[in-house]
């Protein structure tokens, strides 16, 4: 039975977990609020009269030292200057009138066609013959991406304008407003420009289709039950990505402890480790599907900020402390007390959280189109569906904890469970290695960081054996696999170090690629994925994937995510609206429509979108 002291600490580091996970998501809201742009909104009359035509004017003032992309930037995954009228009543809006736009180059970001300085948008419009008098609101949206010389910003999406006015008899008189504003305005639009279509919305579709493994689902509003399946499938299968795995090995050391408990105990924590997974997802779930519009917050993109980083990396250093037996030696016992057992609901409980927060920079594309969809249902079927993903990823922790048996087969105590315990503990210090060297390197040399934690848990396994046994079985198993370990670490570091010769992306190393005419593969990577890595230590290590680039002539451009501040987020959030890494976009030399492979994919898949890149199949 859980004691009331274990609830009350379940409970705070439940609430402080949790405020970890959100203060970091929130992150890129704050980031946003760099001023680089003002606006206001008037109208060209003081009134407004049944039947009239008027004109609306949105003057956007570009701070000294940004720009901003113009209503067609040259790149089309540059966020383009927009406004939108939000739909009236009483008013038919025509199309808006953008400015002409300056063509700049800068040798970071290449040519662009940009706004500076103040730029005057018009949005002119009809009033109804048969509006009533009364107050009225104008209201709409802006979008816009600025820049400076070197970098481009978090684009601000549907930022609201609203003019208030009143609507008038035709008897009333009326003034013109604002001259100087509106003296760019020829009125000679009225009599050919077209009503805007945001007042005759057409039927919206709300399917989506969703690549699973080979299988492509439609999902529509009617067939909610097969998202749920869906949903359920593809968290099961995130306890294969390898960003997950350090969570093998801590609940075998779980079920270990819990095993020396009775089945409905270990039942019991099993619950409360899938409760941990389920809330971490509840809390994505708001993020992502109610918030997406005003955080433009991605599944996985968390872990691009450094502080966030830094977070985890003390978590598993805390955690690999505890194992290796140091809170025991150099802290008080009251500190260790604190720290989280795998025989307790809220050492459960946060290693359930730690658990789906691993996942998230590893099995963002996986569901993409999930999360797509899930956006566009009502809130409360949006949520459900994304914490379905959760309840699939808890799922075999669950029926593991169920079936004791398993557990049960582990030696239960003496020193060699005390060097399992021991050894997790390594493979935390190397994982929070992992996340640390991606973060302070631009390069792949932290590995041999990695690899020096991984060597050295191997050294320490061996030399405990000798200490441990007097047989000579155990002392060579464990010399030969210690060895083993050691060789596939070193090699799959020295695949890591190699391969391909890739170009740094940026808009201009872009645009020149394209210009050649030749194929153009951008890979969209970051150290702290761990799904990128795989991909990187397999498909394009393979001799095949070599020869079909260089049969192609394909150029190569690697856009490194791994900064907030990255130049390719932008077009990974274009590419690939439901977010997350890996993405690999491949341009064929004659269409601006990428062939995109997302997550995990085989070197079959890649020779087959390079073929198609190229002509050379239909």
């Amino acid at each position: 039975m859980i004691s009331a002291r274990e609830s009350a600490i379940a409970r705070f580091f439940s609430g402080l977990i949790l405020l970890i996970i959100c203060v970091p998501m929130l992150t890129p809201a704050l980031a946003s609020a760099r001023q680089t742009a003002t606006y206001i909104a008037k109208l060209n009359t003081s009134a407004l009269q049944p039947g009239q035509t008027a004109v609306a004017a949105v003057v956007f003032d570009v701070l000294p030292g940004y720009h901003a992309q113009s209503h067609q930037p040259l790149s089309a995954y540059l966020i383009k200057f927009e406004i939108s009228a939000d739909p009236n009543p009483a008013i038919d809006f025509l199309d808006p009138i953008y400015p002409s736009a300056q063509i700049v180059n800068s040798p970071a970001l290449g040519q662009q066609s940009v706004y500076t300085g103040e730029v005057i948008v018009y949005l002119p419009f009809r009033v109804k013959p048969d509006a009533a008098p009364g107050d009225a609101t104008l209201s709409g949206k802006i979008t816009w991406q600025a820049c400076n010389d070197q970098v481009c910003f978090q684009p601000q999406f549907k930022k609201p304008f609203s003019i208030a006015t009143k609507i008038v008899s035709a008897e009333t008189p009326i003034i013109p407003t604002d001259a100087t504003i509106f003296s760019g305005f020829d009125p000679r639009i009225f009599s050919q420009g077209a009503v805007q279509s945001a007042n005759t919305p057409g039927p919206v579709s709300t399917a989506t289709t969703v690549d699973f493994f080979g299988l492509t689902f439609s999902l529509g509003a009617s067939n909610i039950w097969l998202a749920l399946v869906v949903a359920l499938a593809v968290g099961v299968l995130f306890n294969l990505m390898p960003c997950v795995l350090p969570v093998l090995p801590l609940k075998a050391i779980g079920f270990f402890e819990v095993s020396r408990q009775n089945r409905a105990r270990c039942l019991l924590l099993g619950v409360v480790f899938s409760l941990g997974i389920v809330a971490v997802f509840a809390a994505l779930a708001i993020l992502i599907v109610a918030l997406r519009s005003t955080l433009h917050f991605s599944w996985g993109e968390q872990f691009k900020y450094g502080w966030f980083i830094w977070t985890i990396v003390a978590i598993l250093l805390v955690m690999a402390a505890g194992m290796l037996g140091l809170f025991e030696i150099v802290l008080p016992n009251k500190i260790y007390e604190l720290t989280p057992s795998h025989q307790s609901a809220w050492g459960n409980f946060v290693f359930g959280m730690l658990a789906a927060i691993l996942s998230t920079p590893c099995t963002a594309p996986m569901f993409a189109g999930l999360l797509a969809w899930a956006t566009a249902q009502p809130l409360a079927l949006g949520v459900a569906v994304v914490m379905a993903v959760g309840v699939g990823m808890a799922l075999p922790y669950l029926l593991l904890s169920a079936i004791p048996e398993l557990a049960r087969r582990v030696p239960r105590t003496g020193p060699w469970s005390l060097v399992l315990k021991q050894m997790m503990g390594f493979l935390l210090i190397a994982v929070a290695v992992y996340f640390a060297g991606g973060r302070l390197a631009s390069s792949k040399e932290f590995f041999w960081a990695v690899f020096t934690v991984v060597a050295a848990a191997m050294l320490f396994l061996v030399v405990r054996t000798f200490q441990l046994s007097h047989s000579v079985k155990p002392v060579v198993a464990s010399i030969i696999s210690s060895l083993i370990v050691t060789a596939v670490a070193l090699a799959l570091t020295l695949r890591l170090l190699g391969g391909l010769e890739w170009k740094p992306y940026s808009q201009q190393a872009f645009s020149q690629a394209r210009a050649t005419g030749r194929p153009v593969l951008v890979e969209f990577t970051a150290n702290w994925c761990g799904n990128c890595l795989a991909l990187e230590a397999s498909v394009y290590h393979d001799k095949k994937t070599a020869q079909a680039i260089h049969d192609h002539s394909v150029i190569l451009l690697r856009a490194d995510l791994t900064s907030e501040n990255a130049a390719g987020w932008p077009v990974v959030n274009q590419l690939n609206p439901g977010g997350g890494i890996p993405l690999t976009a491949i341009y064929p030399p004659n269409s601006d429509e990428p062939i995109k492979l997302t997550s995990l994919y085989t070197t079959q898949n890649l020779l087959d979108a390079l073929d198609r890149a190229s002509g050379a199949k239909g």
